[in-house]
């Protein structure tokens, strides 16, 4: 929670509890109810119920300052419905965020179960990209002994060799640490993102994916783009399941360039973000509304279950981003994706 809430919380609590020093002003210990209300999406049950517990301290204090001795009357019955209002509003506060807890980490399995089918859908392709660096070391391990074998060893020749098996088996890593790194099931963890690098590693995984379709990618990236925070992990799942449905439709298209174009440029509005467009010259979105595509379960393919997008949508949202889908012109389908520039402050 930001220290902020916190400030603003506590100058609350003193300004009501001020108020209810004063013989007329008694019955305002309902505001507490405020507070409570303030910091419950920005607390974790624990601390609201301790946020309650100190403004029923509060208001019993008060109360117990102005009306100290006197005979029982009114005044304490505006007390106990004070008191109820806190706590009951401090309950409820409480429970509503559990639930949301709940439902968040219930999205974030869904996402990871998302991940770990796509991985499923790719395991030709990642194989494929893995084996490329493995033959080419045992290629290059051979040229390379064959060189320190001769008459008259070629080092220079050997050390180049040696220097492609490096390489490659840096590939080889890289590969399977990106694949590693997708299976992984943790909560968001958001760092400073630069899209581009993203982009490229996704298509990484995507190479074999798109070359056995005969699909073109094209790229065009703004020069100097800022970065964004966010999870990599998260951002990169958005632009994988995109790709994998515009890879889809495009697998029936016999009549022209089958071609999958990724923009990146800043949208420089009060709210600077940065949009990522990827467009496809497939059939559309023929039959469905764009604007219920993001629904959970609508779908287009039959074997399909309808939670990429759906997925999309909620890491978007979860990044204080916004996710849209339209029909191209003249055809195709255009996916838009704005996340929030990181914001560096001096």
């Amino acid at each position: 929670m930001g220290r902020w809430y916190w400030l603003i919380a506590a100058i609350m609590s003193v300004f009501i509890f001020a108020i209810t020093l004063f013989p007329s002003h008694d019955a305002f210990g309902v505001l507490y109810v405020l507070v409570v209300v303030l910091v419950a999406d920005r607390c974790t049950p624990r601390r609201l119920h301790i946020v309650g517990g100190v403004c029923v301290m509060l208001e019993c204090t008060s109360f117990t300052i102005l009306h100290f001795g006197e005979p029982f009357d009114g005044q304490y019955a505006r007390l106990a419905l004070s008191l109820i209002a806190t706590v009951v509003v401090t309950i409820l506060a409480a429970r509503n965020r559990q639930a949301t807890d709940a439902l968040a980490e219930q999205a974030r399995l869904l996402a990871h179960a998302d991940r770990i089918a796509t991985l499923g859908h790719l395991t030709v392709s990642i194989a494929h990209e893995v084996n490329q660096p493995l033959s080419a070391i045992g290629t290059f391990a051979q040229s390379g002994g064959r060189w320190l074998r001769r008459d008259r060893p070629d080092l220079q020749e050997a050390i180049a060799c040696f220097e492609q098996i490096r390489a490659s088996s840096s590939r080889a890593a890289a590969i399977i640490s990106r694949v590693r790194d997708l299976t992984r099931k943790a909560p968001l963890a958001h760092a400073r993102l630069d899209l581009p690098s993203l982009i490229e590693d996704t298509l990484l995984l995507l190479r074999s994916e798109l070359a056995t379709r005969g699909i073109d990618v094209r790229r065009h990236a703004a020069p100097n783009l800022p970065a964004i925070i966010g999870d990599r992990i998260a951002i990169q799942q958005i632009v994988m399941n995109v790709m994998l449905n515009a890879i889809q439709a495009l697998e029936t298209m016999t009549d022209h360039r089958r071609l999958i174009t990724l923009t990146l440029a800043e949208d420089d509005t009060k709210h600077r973000t940065i949009r990522l467009q990827i467009q496809d010259s497939g059939p559309g979105f023929q039959h469905l509304d764009p604007d219920h595509l993001f629904a959970p379960f609508i779908t287009t393919r039959a074997s399909g279950m309808g939670m990429g997008l759906a997925i999309c949508r909620n890491i978007a949202l979860s990044h204080g981003g916004t996710i849209e889908a339209r029909n191209a012109t003249p055809r195709g389908a255009v996916v838009t994706v704005r996340l929030p520039v990181l914001e560096i402050t001096s």
